[in-house]
């Protein structure tokens, strides 16, 4: 699997420098995002998006990406409450907003749907939009449970059309560059991966895992492979502490370790990975730091000297203004989001698929049927 990354290219600059020299100021904040998008003439290879949901991660973290993707032609927005989805369309340039999502289809005929809500809004106007024939992009998880991810995948076969889940993860730049690395064959294959993460409070498995163990299984995943078989440890040490242990054997040969907790708070959230290959290994901070630990990393022989502790670095610069070098782009959302405009388009194919949502829920329901039963699970028998 390649890399797939925001392009630098020079195609994409005089919108962005146009953004990001502008006088902000002299703009009101909730007219920012909107008034840039407006400033820039349509172009033929734009997607027509419809966006559903419009609560408070889909406002603050994805359509403020809009206005930065050339591709992305935001026609409609819709969210059961009436205020929330006028105010997403008036803040990101929507022309109309809606509380139903039929209506909202049968009026503004979208070539695809964005989805941000909670699982049961993922799985059900998903439905309703690939039985339309209608490409989604889903907030993860995609569903409360297997079931209802497979079902995706099995609805959106028979409609002959796709879907993507929001595993920004995977367009991280540092996450990006990692699996880049890996393909060119440098290090051998994976011999090992440590997958650690802590967050804020959850009381209870299932929901520590859908909403945020979900996203290291499916980086590990994206960086090592498929997962054969898995054995997993749970503790419970106060009231919202939990914390999970997943011992896991990989189809390339190589073994896991999954450590996620909720002992952390929101504000201080903890993420790391480290993977083995042959004659060296990588280490990844948060999605934007990069370590590569390699013999064949080395700038210079160091003649003479006993030389020990080399490593090459990738750090997310953090010199550019504004909203570059925020966690819109640096934490993935924007990649995700022109990714699914793009394929929509047909310049790319989908990636983060509906189902890769399912093998990680098939993943998550392993987890759980360990944690329950105290042995080994094999996930190709979880169903």
């Amino acid at each position: 699997m390649r890399a797939v990354f925001p392009s630098s290219s020079s195609s994409q600059l005089p919108a962005f420098v146009a953004f990001a020299r502008q006088d902000r100021l002299s703009f009101p904040a909730n007219q920012r995002q909107a008034s840039f998008r407006r400033s820039v003439p349509r172009m033929s290879d734009t997607a027509r998006l419809a966006f559903a949901g419009a609560g408070n991660h889909s406002t603050q973290a994805l359509y403020p990406c809009i206005a930065q993707i050339p591709e992305f032609d935001l026609v409609a927005v819709c969210d059961l409450d009436a205020a929330k989805a006028e105010s997403a369309a008036r803040r990101f340039g929507a022309p109309k907003a809606y509380t139903d999502v039929a209506a909202m289809l049968d009026e503004a005929q979208p070539a695809g749907v964005c989805l941000c809500g909670m699982p049961d809004m993922h799985h059900a106007v998903g439905l309703e939009c690939l039985r339309r024939g209608i490409p989604v992009w889903m907030e993860k998880p995609p569903a409360w449970d297997l079931a209802g991810a497979v079902e995706l995948v099995e609805t959106a076969e028979a409609a002959g059309t796709w879907g993507m889940v929001g595993f920004m993860k995977r367009f991280a730049q540092a996450n990006a560059i990692a699996r880049e690395y890996l393909d060119s064959g440098e290090l051998g294959p994976v011999s090992s991966i440590t997958l650690m993460h802590g967050a804020g409070r959850y009381n209870e498995f299932r929901r520590m895992l859908l909403f945020n163990g979900i996203h290291m299984i499916d980086l590990g995943r994206f960086l090592a492979g498929e997962w054969v078989t898995l054995h997993a440890f749970g503790a419970q040490t106060s009231a919202g502490t939990q914390a999970i242990s997943v011992s896991f054997t990989l189809e390339c040969g190589g073994v896991g370790q999954l450590n996620i907790n909720s002992a952390h708070t929101w504000q201080d959230t903890f993420e790391q990975v480290y993977l083995t290959g042959s004659g060296g290994g990588l280490h990844l901070e948060s999605g934007r730091d990069l370590e590569v630990i390699s013999q064949k990393r080395r700038f210079a022989e160091g003649r003479g000297l006993e030389t020990f502790g080399w490593s090459s670095r990738y750090t997310t610069s953090h010199n550019l203004s504004g909203w570059f070098s925020s966690g819109h782009h640096t934490k993935g959302y924007w990649g995700e989001l022109r990714h699914f405009a793009r394929a929509v388009l047909g310049q790319v194919e989908p990636v983060a698929t509906l189902e890769d949502g399912a093998r990680d829920m098939r993943i998550i329901e392993g987890i759980l049927q360990s944690l329950e039963t105290g042995r080994s699970v094999v996930v190709a028998d979880v169903r």
